[in-house]
């Protein structure tokens, strides 16, 4: 993550665009001296396995759900792909 002034993002917006596209990086953009003012540029990708995230997480019930596979996969209670498919 870089922290970028809103004058320099102006100046380079081409520039951090295509870094922030073909890397992971997140860049926030200080707008003033207040916090609540600045905005984050970040990829689609990153952008939708955050919101991907918190779908999955909204809700007890998914919550639970994917602590109990967790708990699975550790203990090695799982089924490969081709062991599932004969056993249908």
């Amino acid at each position: 993550m870089i922290a970028i002034p809103v004058s320099s993002l102006r100046e380079k917006l081409k520039t951090y665009l295509d870094r922030v596209s073909k890397s992971l990086d997140v860049i926030v953009v200080s707008r003033g001296s207040n916090e609540d003012d600045a905005v984050v540029i970040m990829s689609i990708k990153e952008y939708n396995a955050l919101t991907e995230t918190g779908h999955l997480l909204a809700t007890a019930k998914n919550r639970e759900r994917l602590r109990a596979s967790i708990t699975e996969l550790a203990s090695g209670k799982t089924i490969a792909p081709k062991e599932f498919n004969k056993k249908r």
